[in-house]
């Protein structure tokens, strides 16, 4: 109960709080009593000090002193300036102290001071050392001041604290009584609530329980608010189920329907509110889920050419079937099927020359060095080749899945141009291509890796695909907030049949001249991604035997 709650914390809290006076009290009476026994002992050294003959046996001076100072534990020891004992009260065969707390205080300071456990008596010592006439008189005794403190005060303590304890819980228990009282009022008031949240409650002397018999009679108000608005979203959710494009039925335990929308009519039949849905369904594969009881189950239904996938859940209220249209995701994942093919068969291809190569080399049945040369330039190149599929591949893969780190900066186009073009060299050298580049610098925010392999792949099938002695013109652009790209050249041509497909994965019009030239078939798709990644369009203009223009459309980022 709250009532005892209350009292067992308010106990606590003065056992504590008088714990931790007792323990304050303790530390600094204890220091004080310290303090006073230093200062008594350092007239007491003044006094052996004067007293002391060092001419005379030193022992014996302070054996007859010892018993005077304080009791006969106490101990006189007599040490000069190098640490060495000239007279000890307790035993004259001691180490040197040269590395004593006392002593080194007393060196610096006149008066040192140390409290320890003396490894001579094995006693809690304090030990107190006076330098004078290059000499330091140390004297000491066995002290515990807070143990001998401690013992004194536990039957004071012990009485304080149980008659604070007892006055503590008569007051927590009329404290606690105080309390509850209005709770509990508030609480009956509650229980007789009527059935339109309405009820009396009194006001009290404290505002804290006014504050919360306000914000109880504002949560019936709301109450009565929010009953209203239940029933305007019940409404609402029978529209929105009606709207909805997926179907939804929610059966009772024994399988009748207690709602369902238009979708799922459509797709299962005329059937109706408080319908036996398995008497009614033309569905096998349905109707067998629906007697299995499980908790979940997922199926799949084929209706009208269109393919649905069924969640039957279960739960305390009853049973819940939701139908989900996935005909474009099966068609996404058929064409995720194709693009593995593809890959393989891709791979396979090199692979297979690779293989075939190197087991006409590892059999020795090629001995001329010259041919040894060419075979390993083969394997070179269909390495080159792999790696170059997998590098577009995984590109590709990234740009789908937005999975690319996109570090957006100003790109100087005519500047990245000349650096694509440079790579091509070779190429453009060997086929005598001219190439004509006379439009202005122009800044483009983007991607620097992105936006290069766009228009690396885009100038690279224009240098591959030309005709000897062609030509080629790059044209980039800045108009009415956008930025166009137009590639254009003099090549073979694509045929009106394949332009539609042309940027498809793996598409390629001359399989044979493609891999001549180590296209991967993947150059324009991952052109199309990185176009839609920046929300631009690309068009395409071409004829057989007469050229290729690519225009790119890509609106500009501030």
């Amino acid at each position: 109960m709250m009532t005892k709650t209350i009292s067992r914390y308010f106990i606590t809290v003065v056992f504590i709080s008088l714990a931790l006076c007792a323990l304050l009290s303790t530390v600094i009476i204890y220091s004080n009593n310290v303090k006073t026994k230093e200062n008594e002992m350092q007239h007491v050294l003044k006094l052996i000090e004067y007293s002391l003959d060092y001419s005379q046996d030193i022992n014996k001076q302070i054996n007859k002193l010892n018993p005077l100072v304080y009791n006969d534990d106490s101990r006189i020891t007599i040490i000069d300036e190098q640490g060495n004992i000239l007279g000890d009260s307790y035993n004259d065969k001691l180490e040197n102290h040269q590395n004593r707390k006392e002593f080194k205080e007393a060196l610096q300071n006149e008066f040192g001071f140390s409290q320890r456990l003396s490894e001579t008596t094995r006693k809690n010592t304090l030990y107190v050392a006076y330098y004078h006439n290059h000499h330091i008189i140390r004297i000491s005794v066995p002290y515990d001041a807070l143990t001998e403190y401690f013992h004194s005060m536990i039957p004071t303590l012990s009485i304080s604290i149980i008659i604070s304890l007892i006055i503590a819980y008569f007051l927590s228990r009329k404290l606690a009584y105080r309390i509850s009282k209005p709770i509990l009022e508030i609480g009956e008031g509650i229980d007789n609530m009527k059935e339109n949240f309405r009820f009396e409650l009194k006001e009290y002397e404290y505002d804290e329980f006014n504050i919360i018999v306000d914000t109880i009679h504002n949560l019936s108000h709301k109450l009565r608010k929010s009953m209203k608005e239940v029933g305007y979203e019940r409404e609402k959710m029978n529209e929105i189920l009606k709207q909805m494009s997926e179907g939804f039925i929610l059966l009772d335990d024994k399988n009748r329907v207690i709602s369902i929308n238009q979708k799922a009519i459509e797709l299962l039949g005329d059937i109706q509110i408080h319908d036996d849905l398995i008497k009614n369904l033309s569905f096998p594969t349905l109707i067998e889920t629906l007697k299995l009881k499980a908790s979940e189950q997922y199926i799949e239904l084929k209706v009208n050419h269109c393919i649905y996938a069924c969640y039957v859940s279960r739960m305390t209220l009853g049973t819940t079937l939701f139908f989900v249209d996935i005909t474009a995701s099966k068609k996404s994942e058929k064409m995720r099927s194709e693009f593995f093919s593809n890959v393989s068969h891709e791979l396979k291809t090199p692979m297979t020359s690779i293989k075939g190569y190197s087991e006409l080399l590892a059999q020795g049945f090629i001995t001329d060095e010259k041919q040894k040369d060419v075979i390993i330039e083969k394997i070179d190149n269909e390495v080159d080749h792999m790696a170059g599929l997998i590098n577009d591949i995984l590109m590709l893969s990234r740009l789908e899945n937005k999975e690319s780190q996109v570090e957006m900066m100003t790109l100087k186009m005519k500047e990245m141009v000349m650096e694509v073009l440079e790579s091509h060299e070779t190429e453009t050298i060997k086929n005598n291509i001219d190439i004509h580049t006379d439009f202005k610098e122009v800044e483009f925010v983007g991607d620097h890796s992105q936006i290069y392999t766009l228009l690396n792949n885009l100038i690279g099938n224009a240098i591959k695909y030309n005709k000897q002695d062609g030509e080629i013109w790059i044209d980039i652009v800045l108009e009415n907030e956008v930025m166009k790209i137009k590639v254009k050249d003099t090549g073979i041509g694509i045929p009106k049949k394949d332009q539609t497909r042309i940027f498809e994965r793996f598409y390629r019009v001359d399989k044979g001249r493609s891999r001549q030239l180590g296209g991967t078939g993947l150059g324009l798709a991952i052109v199309k991604h990185i176009v839609n990644l920046y929300k631009g369009t690309i068009h395409l203009e071409s004829e057989l035997d007469k050229g290729t223009t690519i225009t790119i459309v890509l609106p500009i980022n501030e």
